[in-house]
């Protein structure tokens, strides 16, 4: 969704938490990092999941990308799907019973082709009331028993213990989508978990010397289009 690509600033710029979580891993891992960022605007779970093998999604800003399982079996391997959805979903008053059903469907398709997945929770967002987060947190808990219950092949992540929604400067001025600073802090602590809790699983053979990150320096993006391929989801090469 808006979430992954980095939607900002009304739609002017875009800075997708991806190009920071691709430099940290690289860093902190001491290992080359590819990183195929998406996000399609506006896109809720449950179009994402009925879409898993379309050739084409668009979003709401005329965007074209493809379904996750059709990139996992085109683009592929990867060893690492990160999934970040939900958020629109809320927005259109679905319950979390509706939303969790689309987003293990999601999952599912990566478990079935053997790559593990990571959920990242809906975030908080400071312009959301008291209710929506008692809905976002119990959506949060739902996905952590999802993640349990498939084992080593799943992981949850609630964003809110990596960007507060306490801080003005990591939130857009619409109070729902990261700033530029909040997208690359999520990404560069999303990085350092994925080292710390991850990398071993997917890399027991880790080199000791650092290598190249394969996306572009960092910069100011001003077209999705340029970053983005699929929608609401990171998938790692690494």
């Amino acid at each position: 969704d808006s979430m992954t690509v980095g939607f900002c600033r009304g739609g002017t710029s875009f800075e997708p938490y991806a190009r920071a979580l691709a430099e940290g891993i690289s860093s902190l891992g001491s290992m080359a990092c590819e990183a195929l960022a998406c996000g399609l605007s506006g896109l809720r779970a449950d179009t994402m999941a009925d879409g898993l093998v379309s050739h084409e999604l668009v979003d709401v800003c005329g965007y074209r990308g493809k379904g996750l399982a059709r990139i996992l079996d085109e683009r592929g391997p990867f060893d690492l799907v990160l999934i970040m959805a939900g958020t629109n979903d809320m927005g259109h008053y679905h319950a979390p019973a509706r939303i969790l059903r689309s987003l293990e469907r999601l999952h599912g398709a990566c478990r079935q082709r053997g790559v593990l997945s990571m959920a990242l929770a809906p975030p908080p967002a400071p312009v959301r009331d008291a209710a929506g987060e008692a809905e976002r947190l119990q959506i949060v808990g739902r996905l952590r028993c999802m993640a349990k219950a498939a084992e080593s092949r799943m992981a949850c992540i609630d964003p809110a213990e990596l960007v507060s929604s306490s801080r003005p400067d990591f939130w857009d001025a619409d109070g729902l989508h990261f700033s530029p600073l909040g997208s690359r802090t999520f990404g560069q602590k999303l990085a350092a978990l994925v080292v710390r809790q991850l990398l071993p699983s997917l890399r027991p053979e880790v080199p000791a010397a650092p290598r190249h990150v394969t996306l572009p320096p960092p910069r100011r993006i001003s077209q999705p289009a340029a970053v983005c391929r699929a929608p609401a989801w990171v998938l790692v090469k690494a």
